[in-house]
């Protein structure tokens, strides 16, 4: 019942232990919304500009199956 969790990395620094290389596995995560595994990330909500489930745009809201690969995107402005 494991879930891949793929961060930015700007979003890093706050999920200790994260290897860039492979990313993170939450056995526990099926089940749980993209929003309760943030929480339990302890990624601030306000640095997530957005949100992938198996690379496809998603929502807060979707219901993590077992298998998928989270994104967690926080994009950064300018020009």
């Amino acid at each position: 019942m494991s879930v891949h969790i793929e961060l930015s990395p700007f979003l890093r620094k706050y999920v200790s232990g994260y290897s860039p290389a492979e990313g993170l596995v939450i056995e526990s995560g099926s089940g749980k919304t993209v929003r309760q595994i943030i929480d339990e990330l302890r990624i601030p909500m306000e640095k997530v500009n957005s949100i992938m489930v198996n690379h496809m745009p998603s929502k807060i809201s979707y219901v993590v199956k077992d298998g998928d690969t989270v994104g967690l995107i926080m994009a950064l402005g300018g020009g």
